[in-house]
Formats: C-alpha cells, sequence, structure tokens
C-alpha cells in the first residue's frame, strides 16, 4: 500500500521524528493493525507517523504536551474549509486591523528595529533591544503604563504576552507582536480553525526562532551570532504562517478527518480498557534520553495556553532558555522512573491484548558511541516485551540510519528499532510487498547447516524465511507435507523466527537429517571426537598407493578416470590416474598391474548389505541390477572399512559420522567428471571417475565443524517433540507416514498456521527409488508404497491417474488441517497445462483460493530440460488462502476469446519490459489470468503449453531465448 504523507506540511524539526523513515515503520507495522481498529500513537509529537497512517486507518493521538495534540489535531481532523480565498482574506483584514492597534504603545520600537535591521547595524540594534521593556527587566511599558510585571500585563487583559516576554530574545520586537496579534485573531475570530492555524504559526515561530536548529531551548548570543541574528530577525512571521496554511488547505481531506481522537495527556492516563477496546495497536516513540523535550518547544506551549505564565527563577536568576512555570517533566527523561513508566505500557498492552510497536533509535556502535545518557537500554526494552508477550511474540526490525540531535549538529549513526509485539494481522499481508521482496532477494542455499548434507530438489532457504515471516505470526504453526531436505521446518524453528513446526515424510533420510542437525547442541565433544576419527581413517590410505613413475615412491591417488563399457560387467580400462607424491602434487600416471589390482580388489563386505536394486530404465537401473555395479570393488572396501570404524563410537558420534558419510555417498560411487548429483543410481560408460573417499570425507568432516557453533547460534532453543501438545516456539514434529495418511490425532483440525511445501513432481525426482543408494550403507529405509510419484519402475504401479489421487489426499488433508484465511505455499513449475489444471482443479476443490504466483530465480534446475523454449529454469512459489468453501468458476468466454486475451496480454508484457522468456511469461502474469478467470481447464483442453500459443502470435529468439 502507498504511503501518502503531508509531505510538505512539516510544523517542527522535531527531536526524533520519524518523518524520514516513514517507509521502513508503515510497512513494517501495517501486518500488526488489526482489521477494523484504530491505531493509537500514544506519544504523538510532531504527528509524523499518524500522518503517515491517517489516509487508510482511524487515528488516536496522544502526546502530553499542548502544542503537540494541536499538531495532532491538525493533521488528523483537517478542517473542510470550502472558500479558501475568502478565508485568507478575511485573515488579512483581521489581521491588519489588529497589529495597526496593537502596535501603538510600541510603535517607536517598532520603527526603530525596523532601520537597524534595513541596516544591519548590530551595535545600534542591541542598544534598543536593551532598552525595550520586558517582563524579565521591569522597565517602563506603554503597555502598561507602569513598570512591567507579569501581574500588570496579565492584567490588561491583552494579547501582549510575546511582545513583553520573548521579543529582543527569542524574537524581535515586530515578531513577537505578530505572533501576539495572529494568536489574538485565531482566538477571537477564527475558532472553527484554530489548531490548523496555531499550527500553521508554529511552523512559523520555528522558522524565524532566534536558537540553534529551530528548537527553542535557549536563544543564541547576540554578540556570537551577528549574522544569523539579522538573518532570523528579518523574517516575517505573518508571511510565513499565511504560506503554510496555504499548503495546508491544499491537501485532500483524509476519509477519516473528524472521527480521529485527540488526547492531550500523561500515557498512563490512557491506559484504559474502555479506550483500548476499539485500538488495535499501540505505536510508542518515547523519549530516549534524560534530556526533557518540553525545553525544546516551551514557546510552543506559552503561545497554545496563553496564560501568562510566571517566570522560573532558580538561585542564579533566569534560566537561559527564559522558561517559565508549570513547564512538564517527563517521567520517561528520568532514570529513576523511564523504566517502570514502560514497563506500565507494555503490561497493559499485552493483558489488554492489543499489539504493540515501540520506536527507539539507539547507537550503532555501542563501545565508541555513549549511551549514558539513554534512561532505558535498547536490551532491557526488548526484554520487557518479551516478558510479557514472551520471546515467540515479540519482533525485532532495524534499520541504520543517521539521527541529528539538537546538541550538536554532527549526524550521529543510530539503528533505528522497531520492537514489534503480537500477533500479525494476515489480512493486513500485502502480497504486491511480498513478491517485489520475494524477486528483489538472490535465492541461497548457502550457509554451514544447509551445505552440512546433500539433498535433491533442496529450496532456499531465505526464500523459505520470508515466506515465513511474512505470513505468519511468532508461535504459529508451520506445516510441511513433504518434509524432504527440512527447509521449511528447519527455518521455522530457528531462534529469530520461533515458529512451531511440524514436518512429515515416508522415508527415513529426511527425518534423519532434521534429527541429526537438532541434536547436535546436546552431543558434547564433537570436534574432538571427529579429529579422532580423521586420525583412524587415514589408516585406510594405503588403499590408494600408488608407485610414482618419476621418483619411484609411494604416492596417493586422488583420482583415477576409466571407461566401464559395461554397467554390470567388471571389465575396466584406466586412461589416467591423478595422484599426489613427495615429488609432485599433481601427477597423472597410466596404471600398472598393481593399480588394477587395487580398484578391481573384491570386496569383502560385513557392514553393507541389501545391494539389489529396482529394476527402471528411466534411472539408469537394469534388470538384476546390483548396488556393487556402481562402485568400484576398492570403494566398497574403503566404506565397508569405514563403517567398522565408525561402529566403534558411541551411539551419538556414529550418528554424526554416518550423516557426514551420507552427505559425500553420491561422490564415492563411480561418477562423470562434473560428480553429477542429480542421478544417483547412474553411472557412464566412458570418463567414469573413481575418488579417493579418504580425502573427501576428512574435507566433509572438517567443515562440519562449522556447523556446529551454527547450530548453537541459530537453534539454542530448538528440539523435537513427540506430539502436536508439545509443540511451542522453536519446536518441531516429525511424522513419518504418507501425509495423505495423517490423523486428527497427529494434527488437530484448525491446528496449522501455515503451509510451505515443495510436493514431488511427478515422474521427476523419483525420492525413494534414488534412496537405494543409502539403505546398504546407512540402512535408511525408503516407502515404495505411500510415495506420491509418478514411476516408470514395472513393479511399482505409480501411474499419474495414482499420483494425482494420491496428491488430492494430502490437499484434503490440508484443508482440514490448515485454518480458515491462512496461507498454503507450494513450488510448482511445469509448462504443461494439463497439469496445471490438475493441480488447480484439485486445489480449488478443497477450498484453497489462488492469490498469486512468484517466479524464484535459481542456477541449476532438477528439471527435465526439453527445449530451451518450453524448459521452465527455476522456481514459481504459488500462495493461495484457505477458504470455507470449494472455489468454484463460472467462465462464459470461449476458447478463441480466452485465446485472444491471454496473447493480447503477453504482447503488452513483451512491449512492457522487453523480450521475455517462457519463465518470466509464465510466472509474471499469465497463469494468474488464467487460473483467476478459470480459463485454465478450457485452455488445457486445446494447448498442451503456452508455448503453442506464443509460437502463433509471438516471435522466438533463440540467441536471446526470449520472446519478443
Amino acid at each position: 500500500m502507498e504511503v501518502f504523507i503531508m509531505e510538505n506540511f512539516t510544523v517542527l524539526n522535531y527531536q526524533g521524528s520519524k518523518n524520514n523513515l516513514s517507509s521502513f515503520i508503515y510497512k513494517n507495522i501495517e501486518p500488526y493493525i488489526q482489521d477494523g481498529r484504530a491505531i493509537l500513537d500514544i506519544f504523538s509529537g510532531s504527528a509524523a507517523v499518524s500522518n503517515m497512517f491517517r489516509d487508510n486507518y482511524q487515528v488516536y493521538a496522544n502526546d502530553v504536551e499542548c502544542y503537540a495534540s494541536i499538531i495532532a489535531d491538525a493533521i488528523l481532523n483537517q478542517a473542510d474549509i470550502e472558500a479558501a480565498s475568502n478565508l485568507l482574506h478575511s485573515l488579512d483584514i483581521e489581521y491588519t486591523t489588529t497589529i495597526k492597534k496593537q502596535a501603538n504603545p510600541i510603535i517607536n520600537f517598532i520603527n526603530h528595529e525596523q532601520q537597524a535591521l534595513e541596516h544591519e547595524n548590530f551595535e545600534e540594534l542591541i542598544a534598543l533591544y536593551n532598552s525595550y521593556p520586558t517582563v524579565w527587566n521591569n522597565q517602563y511599558s506603554q503597555i502598561t503604563k507602569s513598570l512591567l510585571t507579569v501581574d500588570g500585563i496579565k492584567s490588561t487583559k491583552d494579547f501582549y504576552l510575546f511582545t513583553t516576554y520573548y521579543a529582543t530574545n527569542y524574537y524581535g520586537i515586530i515578531q513577537a507582536l505578530d505572533i501576539d496579534c495572529i494568536i489574538k485573531v485565531i482566538n477571537t475570530s477564527f475558532t472553527e480553525y484554530k489548531t490548523a492555524l496555531l499550527s500553521c504559526l508554529f511552523y512559523a515561530m520555528k522558522e524565524a526562532v532566534f536558537s540553534k536548529d529551530g528548537h527553542m531551548a535557549q536563544p543564541l548570543n547576540p554578540e556570537k551570532n551577528q549574522s544569523r541574528l539579522f538573518v532570523q530577525r528579518k523574517k516575517n512571521i505573518y508571511e510565513l504562517f499565511i504560506k503554510k496554511f496555504k499548503e495546508y488547505i491544499s491537501v485532500p481531506l483524509s476519509k477519516f478527518s473528524g472521527k480521529n481522537m485527540i488526547f492531550n495527556s500523561n500515557f498512563e492516563e490512557l491506559l484504559d480498557e474502555k479506550l483500548f477496546s476499539n485500538v488495535g495497536l499501540v505505536y510508542a516513540d518515547p523519549p530516549y534520553t534524560d534530556m526533557q523535550y518540553s525545553r525544546y518547544y516551551h514557546l510552543l506551549n506559552v503561545a497554545a495556553k496563553y496564560e501568562y505564565p510566571l517566570l522560573t527563577v532558580t538561585k542564579n536568576g533566569y534560566t537561559k532558555g527564559l522558561y517559565t512555570e508549570g513547564r512538564y517533566q517527563s517521567k520517561l527523561s528520568q532514570r529513576g522512573s523511564a523504566k517502570q513508566s514502560l514497563e506500565n505500557l507494555i503490561s497493559f498492552c499485552a493483558h489488554a491484548h492489543t499489539n504493540l510497536a515501540i520506536s527507539y533509535a539507539y547507537p550503532q556502535d555501542r563501545e565508541i558511541q555513549a549511551t549514558d545518557r539513554y534512561t532505558v537500554s535498547i536490551d532491557e526494552l526488548v526484554e520487557l516485551a518479551k516478558k510479557y508477550y514472551t520471546n515467540a511474540r515479540v519482533n525485532v526490525v532495524t534499520q541504520n540510519y543517521n539521527h541529528a540531535n539538537h546538541r550538536n549538529s554532527e549526524q550521529k549513526k543510530v539503528l533505528e528499532y522497531l520492537i514489534l509485539c503480537g500477533d500479525k494481522n494476515l489480512n493486513q499481508v500485502n502480497i504486491d510487498s511480498l513478491k517485489k521482496t520475494l524477486c528483489n532477494l538472490l535465492p541461497s542455499k548457502n550457509n554451514s547447516m544447509y551445505n552440512s548434507h546433500m539433498y535433491w530438489s533442496q529450496k532456499a532457504f531465505n526464500i523459505c524465511d520470508t515466506l515465513i515471516n511474512s505470513l505468519s505470526n511468532r508461535g504459529d504453526v508451520v506445516f510441511d507435507p513433504f518434509l524432504g531436505s527440512g527447509v521449511t521446518t528447519l527455518e521455522a524453528i530457528k531462534t529469530d523466527l520461533s515458529r512451531c513446526a511440524i514436518g512429515c515424510d515416508i522415508n527415513d533420510m529426511p527425518l534423519f537429517i532434521s534429527k541429526l542437525l537438532l541434536s547436535v547442541n546436546t552431543i558434547p565433544n564433537i570436534k574432538k571426537e571427529l579429529e579422532n576419527f580423521i586420525s583412524e581413517l587415514n589408516t585406510l590410505f594405503h588403499y590408494y598407493e600408488t608407485t610414482c613413475p618419476i621418483c619411484k615412491k609411494t604416492g596417493t591417488i586422488s583420482k583415477v578416470i576409466f571407461d566401464k563399457p559395461e554397467r554390470t560387467g567388471s571389465k575396466i580400462i584406466i586412461k589416467t590416474i591423478n595422484y599426489t607424491c613427495k615429488c609432485t602434487k599433481r601427477g597423472i600416471k597410466t596404471a600398472d598391474e598393481s593399480d588394477y589390482a587395487k580398484i578391481n580388489v573384491t570386496p569383502v563386505l560385513k557392514n553393507i548389505s541389501n545391494t539389489t536394486l529396482l529394476y527402471n530404465s528411466k534411472i539408469a537401473v537394469t534388470e538384476n541390477d546390483d548396488i556393487k555395479n556402481i562402485f568400484t570393488g576398492r570403494n566398497l572396501s574403503v566404506l565397508d572399512e569405514i563403517l567398522s570404524i565408525i561402529n566403534k563410537y558411541s551411539e551419538k558420534h556414529q550418528t554424526i559420522l554416518k550423516y557426514i558419510l551420507m552427505s559425500i555417498l553420491h561422490l564415492c560411487k563411480i561418477t562423470d567428471k562434473h560428480s553429477n548429483s542429480q542421478w544417483p543410481l547412474w553411472i557412464p560408460k566412458t570418463d567414469c571417475v573413481e575418488k579417493n573417499i579418504i580425502d573427501i570425507y576428512t574435507k566433509k568432516i572438517k567443515k562440519f565443524y562449522e556447523v556446529i557453533p551454527f547450530m548453537k547460534e541459530n537453534y539454542t532453543d530448538s528440539e523435537i517433540v513427540e506430539s502436536y501438545s508439545s509443540l511451542s516456539p522453536c519446536k518441531c514434529l516429525l511424522l513419518q507416514k504418507g501425509s495423505q495418511s495423517i490423523t486428527e490425532q497427529d494434527i488437530p483440525d484448525n491446528g496449522v498456521d501455515l503451509i510451505v511445501t515443495d510436493p514431488p513432481y511427478l515422474e521427476q525426482v523419483l525420492y525413494s527409488e534414488y534412496m537405494q543408494l543409502y539403505k546398504p550403507f546407512l540402512n535408511l529405509d525408503y516407502n515404495l508404497k505411500d510415495e506420491i510419484i509418478v514411476s516408470s519402475a514395472p513393479s511399482r504401479n505409480k501411474s499419474k491417474g495414482d499420483y494425482f489421487n494420491l496428491l488430492e489426499q494430502v490437499f484434503h488433508m490440508c484443508s482440514h488441517k490448515l485454518k480458515p484465511n491462512h496461507y498454503l505455499c507450494l513450488y510448482f513449475h511445469d509448462s504443461d497445462l494439463n497439469v496445471w489444471n490438475e493441480l488447480i482443479t484439485i486445489l480449488e476443490r478443497n477450498c484453497f483460493r489462488f492469490i498469486t504466483q512468484i517466479h524464484i530465480d535459481k542456477t541449476v534446475t532438477l528439471k527435465n530440460i526439453i527445449s530451451p523454449k518450453k524448459s521452465l529454469n527455476g522456481d514459481s512459489v504459488l500462495i493461495f488462502s484457505k477458504g470455507v468453501a470449494p472455489i468454484k468458476h463460472n467462465a462464459e468466454e470461449d476458447i478463441s476469446e480466452i485465446e485472444h486475451n491471454i496473447i493480447r496480454q503477453a504482447k503488452f508484457m513483451v512491449k512492457s519490459n522487453g523480450s521475455m522468456s517462457t519463465p518470466e511469461l509464465y510466472d509474471n502474469g499469465l497463469m494468474e489470468i488464467l487460473i483467476q478467470n478459470g480459463w485454465l481447464s478450457k485452455l488445457s483442453n486445446k494447448y498442451s503449453s503456452l508455448v503453442d500459443i506464443f509460437d502463433k502470435h509471438l516471435t522466438w529468439d533463440s540467441s536471446t531465448a526470449k520472446w519478443k
């Protein structure tokens, strides 16, 4: 949602104003605003944040300072001025008449000041000011016809407050008289527009005041600031006032104008259940330091109240700021009371079930930048929020910001903190903003944890992280019915996301991955035991010994390149051997008799079993195939010996060693030169590669060292529980069964807040069959029966019809488990319109309404690339919302009209964006149009792919692989 702000209606250079942080604040706060309820800006200040939300939400604004409440009222309850020119004309007449009359007693002073200012005669001006009567010097005044005192000027019951208090110090004589006259005109003739007119006067006062940076803490020394004195004194208060009022009346009215509520109270007086019954979010931007705000803007309060206050006198005389009595002293700017005051606010909001957003600016570098003037540290504030809202319901976001305070003009680098307390309103999720965020995000699978294992079609963790953070609240239950590598569940239970997670899979390996990673923090001495294991592993290097033809000494083989003409045969032809020895680090040799004997050794297996493979020619497994056919005899022997060493360790350390072994098994078999892991049961016939397992395993073990601190940092509180009822933030429930078989006992209906999943894609990744590689070595079992897949293996009976039938059973289950109006995020990509139609039909039949899709780039794809035209590189995230009834379409358009609309949209996209690839056309609008209009069924009956339509109406540029 676009943030419209009265950008030109800035009244003050307000200390800590959020005008420059509007986008950061708006986008982070909006999801926490509860439907149909108001925002309470409880320390409104200059009303910058109230202003941000005025067009889209009802706003309550409060500030203990009178002037701040006036500004808030002017902005939020904007006056409806129909005849602006008539009003301005009336103001001019009233002002001219008033100032002519009010100037009479001091006309000589006014004339002398104008003359001194015109000639910039400093000595003359100062002499004039020294002779001018004020309440501070008690000289004789023509206004009162007596020595000037507070009681004397007050008894006139006229408007000479600024003329007698602040002329010659903060303002010039004519400027002070202008302020008095404008206030008199407002209070006597224009009370209907009082807050608007006073706010414009505040602006003029701020622009003309003779003090530092536009604040009013104390007047500047004229001797030290002569040039600035003349600049400021020459400013015309009335002209500045009218200029600002013209800006004000040009701003369109808000639909909530007149309905917003303004308070002028100590914030604790507002902590009332009746008021809070209509408050959906409290925004709190409290004072941060021990510097009292009231001293910076005391003149505005004097103008607003206009009560001729008594003068503040200390033992040293009048204060430098020429303060008057009654100036408010905030407890929030006092160290002894600030923390308790904020705790009262946080506690009340939490118990009232009201969301709270706290803004707080704090130094970026606490070592270098002073924090001694802060009344509460940012860490204390976050802890208070967590105390009452719990860890799971507190989210802290930051933005770098250069803050200029009023004490010195140099900027300080601070972090602007937003402490978001409570639950997001998922109805407020800005899908367009989410799409933009994901489109600008570079997908990543690389961190210490995910790099520690290998799994097919693993998704980018930062994409998943963003979906979870945007579409659920802390403490919510996130579910993945196809667990796989565990990205959804592992991201959900990270400390910074603090969700509950449920993952389900049919096979051992996915659960083994998650369980092992989440056990790392509980296993002692991991690194020490791994180092001991490496020492034992080194005793197996003799398997890879070879004779160096140069120095005739023993070297170590790193890899062997050979041909194996028959997959099931034993014959191999060695082409080259790469090795290292003392005379060379990159030796290459031809094989001798000993090399053939070593690579072809007949393994005596003690630990490797169940080696028969399921026939499926599509994944290169032949009839009567065996795991031994895809390993060299040497590497099978080494693996068996490794398993013997592993078995000597404790059970917990065994699991870590087996986990690391699992991550390299695809490299231990016969591979090609690219070590392709996408086809784990395939081997080439030529240029086969045998790698040194000891080298690979040792490197992977050392990389695992990085996992240990990573898990401690990100998963301190994370653990696996045994039942849904035991779930809490950072806890995970893992189920092992077909998701189609999940029961009410496993997960209660309406027990899930968000689903993020990556279902199997027809026949593209045959997970259970691929896992045949792992069972002989690690005893990780697989479930062929319940797998939702299309397989050409004759013994499996896994057809496309069976696939969609089981997939519908899963989404039927998901429909019962997911709460209404919550989101399902589904990774899916296919150019086949029939597949799209089947999938969307299943989801809509089970009450999932399509919202949008988002293209996610990636460099490597497991998809079968049929042709550059038809391949859809990357992924598409489909987002659905759970409804209460099946989705039905009544599309009346015939196929020719649908085709016309699609090609018209495609041409428009190409014209607007330039040449586009097939996935860009699919993902950036065309599929959305087809699905949301209910056209997919009709179009899929005629076309198998949108490419068939593009071919007829667009031009394919094979050099760029794009349509134009």
